[in-house]
C-alpha cells in the first residue's frame, strides 16, 4: 500500500474526528430536543456571539472534503467489483450532497435570525433534520454495495462484509419504513452503526493488509 492510499483510507478516520469534533463545538446545551421557534432563534443568536462556535460550523464543511476523498477511495479500491461499486459511489454521492444542502437551511437562518419570525425559524430548522433523516436512504445504499463490492473482491472478509451489507440494509429499511413519520429529535440509531462501520473500515485498510492484498503477497515470488 502506497502512502496515497492510506491517505484515502484514512480520510474517513479523519473526516469522523473532525465531523464529531465540530459537533461536539457546535452543540448548544441550552437547546431541548425539541425546541419552539424562538429557542432556534435565540441559540442561533448565541452561535452569533461565538467566534468558536462559527469556527466549527467551518471545520464541519471541511470534515466533507475528507469524506468525499474517502468516498471516492472506498469506490475505486473495490471497482473490480462492477455495478455494485458504480452503486455505491452513487450513494455516497448523494449522501454528501444530502448533508451538505441540509446545513442550507440553518445558514439561511442564522443570517437572516433578525429578519424572520420564530415559526419561519422554526420552519427552517426542520428542513435541516428532515434531509438529514432522509439521509439514512443513501447512506445505507453506500454502506450496503461498498460491503457487498469489499465482498465479492476480497478487499474485506466475511465477517465485516456481512456486517455491513446488514447495517446498509437495516438503514435503508428504517428510513423507507419510517417514510414521512419522523420524529422531532431526528434521532436514528441505525446511523450510528453506519458511522462506526465506516470508521473502522477505514482503520482496517489503513493499518491492515486486505484478503486480497494477502494473496497476491503470497503469489508473488520472493527473489534472493
Amino acid at each position: 500500500m502506497t502512502a496515497m492510499d492510506r491517505i484515502g483510507a484514512f480520510s474517513g478516520a479523519g473526516y469522523f474526528i473532525l465531523a464529531n469534533a465540530a459537533i461536539a463545538v457546535e452543540n448548544d446545551p441550552a437547546l431541548p430536543d425539541a425546541p419552539t421557534g424562538q429557542e432556534i432563534l435565540d441559540s442561533w443568536g448565541r452561535w452569533a456571539s461565538s467566534p468558536l462556535v462559527q469556527a466549527a460550523i467551518s471545520l464541519e464543511l471541511f470534515a466533507f472534503v475528507a469524506w468525499m476523498v474517502f468516498v471516492g477511495y472506498v469506490c475505486w479500491r473495490v471497482r473490480d467489483a462492477g455495478w455494485l461499486a458504480a452503486a455505491a459511489l452513487v450513494g455516497g454521492i448523494v449522501e454528501i450532497a444530502v448533508k451538505i444542502g441540509s446545513d442550507a437551511p440553518l445558514v439561511t437562518g442564522f443570517l437572516l435570525r433578525a429578519e424572520i419570525s420564530p415559526e419561519q425559524a422554526l420552519v427552517l430548522s426542520q428542513i435541516g433534520l428532515v434531509a438529514f433523516m432522509l439521509d439514512l436512504l443513501p447512506a445505507g445504499l453506500f454502506v450496503l454495495c461498498a460491503a457487498a463490492a469489499a465482498l465479492k473482491t476480497q478487499e474485506l472478509g466475511r465477517l465485516m462484509a456481512w456486517t455491513g451489507v446488514a447495517i446498509g440494509a437495516g438503514n435503508v429499511t428504517v428510513a423507507v419504513v419510517t417514510g414521512i413519520n419522523i420524529g422531532q429529535s431526528g434521532f436514528s440509531p441505525s446511523f450510528l452503526l453506519v458511522l462506526l462501520w465506516e470508521l473502522v473500515l477505514s482503520v482496517y485498510w489503513g493499518f491492515f493488509r486486505s484478503p486480497a492484498e494477502k494473496l497476491a503477497a503470497a503469489a508473488t515470488p520472493r527473489t534472493s
